[in-house]
């Protein structure tokens, strides 16, 4: 296979000629999860899936988090709006059903339109690292229950499974839950999954990368706008010890004018240690190992979280 390489500015024109995109996400829900299991997922997915044929709606980019769902969806807000509704009418059934139905009223959808490439670039690489960052045993590259497996993958064959309009009755309805619903034909099927390779435009995403370099830098390297991006959905991003002793290097440069926490003194070891936490929500312990500051002095800065945490 070539490899995908496209110019800036070929890049650009497809990302205008191909918009609208939008950022569909519900907000967490407090003290409870719409999954328990692969089961429940399937089917919440499954959903989203039936409803990009139905609605002529093309999935970009998802991710099924236990407590809320994020799609990069190429629509407008007003198609966004819709699809959400309709998920919610689709889903509702089954969440009743499995005991989750006080959940339903819970369910807060927001919709962020994407105005530029980069933009694009960020909300997708933003979708796809969210599993990662909560769950650490989480390989983003290869999790079903979100997309990143599917882009410049050649090492999964993206013609297996059973299609939909094959499947007996007993098959569909394990798939939807319905003797009613049908599956658009163009779908494809692995136990009760609708695979996400049947039903996501992983290749206009590919191209709008420009290169799996790209993408992979977008998704592993670029942490302030993915942590930007989670504030503006009112979510906390944890941040690694790597990626913060990156992040406290830059802002020792831009903040002090020197190269390393090492070289500053105590007094703006603690200024370090605030902008660290303000901006990044780095742990006591974190904040004791990026500034080389005693873990009691970091204590005494923030109390409230050495008890919580047990820091010491």
């Amino acid at each position: 296979m070539r490899p995908i390489t496209n110019t800036q500015w070929q890049v650009e024109s497809l990302f205008n000629q191909s918009a609208p995109f939008i950022h569909l996400y519900t907000s967490p829900i407090e003290n409870g999860t719409l999954v328990d299991n692969d089961d429940d997922r399937s089917f919440l997915l499954n959903q989203v899936a039936i409803l990009s044929y139905n609605l002529d709606t093309e999935v970009m980019a998802y991710a099924l988090m236990s407590n809320h769902l994020h799609l990069i969806l190429r629509t407008g807000e007003s198609g966004g709006g819709l699809f959400f509704d309709e998920w919610i009418k689709g889903i509702s059934r089954y969440l009743s059903y499995r005991g989750k139905g006080q959940y339903l009223k819970l369910i807060k959808s927001g919709i962020n339109p994407i105005t530029s490439l980069r933009q694009f670039r960020d909300e997708v690489a933003y979708v796809v690292r969210n599993p990662f960052v909560v769950r650490q045993d989480i390989n983003l590259l290869s999790y079903r229950w979100c997309s990143g497996y599917l882009y410049f993958n050649e090492l999964f064959n993206r013609n297996e499974g059973k299609a939909a309009g094959a499947l007996t009755y007993r098959e569909r309805r394990a798939v939807i839950h319905s003797s009613e619903k049908a599956i658009p034909d163009a779908l494809r099927v692995e136990g009760r999954l609708i695979l996400p390779e049947s039903f996501v435009n992983y290749r206009l995403t590919e191209r709008l990368f420009g290169s799996a370099r790209q993408f992979l830098m977008s998704v592993l390297k670029n942490v302030e706008a993915q942590i930007e991006l989670a504030k503006s959905y009112g979510e906390i991003m944890p941040v690694s010890d790597d990626e913060l002793f990156v992040l406290s290097r830059r802002m020792c440069e831009s903040k002090f004018g020197i190269q390393s926490p090492k070289e500053l003194d105590i007094v703006k070891k603690k200024q370090l240690a605030v902008y660290l936490r303000n901006l990044y929500h780095a742990s006591n312990g974190q904040l004791a190992r990026m500034t080389g500051l005693p873990i009691e002095i970091i204590n005494d800065m923030y109390p409230m979280s050495a008890k919580s945490s047990g820091a010491k």
